[in-house]
């Protein structure tokens, strides 16, 4: 395993280190993950990789002003996706105006499941994909882009 990661743009930064084993006592996903602390920074890591992917920059660009409040939104998300505490209200249907098609979410899936595998402990990583697996084609399938289940990963 390398020990940088290689930014789209050229350069290459060192991985952060992986997550601690889950504390003793923790059941669910969000406690096994170090609850929203754990959340935070897998998503903060995440969208610092995959913001800047050749098929994906222009997407964020256009529209992600803030991207504090954006990262906000996300952690709440995952935080209910992994049976955390949360807030989040929204619906994945505000993706619909992205123009998305399968490359971008097996762009994601890719960059997602990369970080997974650096910043989890190796349950907890498959634990993941899997949700963002799940995410993604529903969301496809929301948009009318096939049956669920169909979204490829650029390996």
């Amino acid at each position: 395993m390398s020990a940088t990661i290689k930014h789209p743009h050229g350069h290459e930064y060192p991985k952060p280190p992986p997550n601690a084993p889950p504390p003793e006592g923790a059941v669910t996903l969000f406690e096994r993950l170090g609850g929203r602390p754990g959340i935070s920074r897998l998503i903060k890591w995440f969208y610092a990789r995959v913001r800047f992917e050749p098929d994906l920059q222009a997407i964020f660009d256009a529209h992600i002003i803030k991207w504090g409040p954006h990262l906000e939104l996300l952690v709440e998300y995952w935080s209910g996706v992994v049976g955390g505490p949360s807030t989040y209200s929204g619906t994945m249907a505000r993706h619909a105006r992205l123009s998305l098609d399968a490359s971008h979410f097996s762009t994601w899936l890719r960059v997602w499941e990369e970080n997974c595998r650096d910043l989890l402990q190796p349950r907890e990583a498959v634990e993941m994909i899997a949700f963002a697996k799940s995410i993604a084609d529903e969301t496809q399938q929301m948009l009318g882009q096939g049956e669920g289940g169909t979204c490829p990963v650029k390996h």
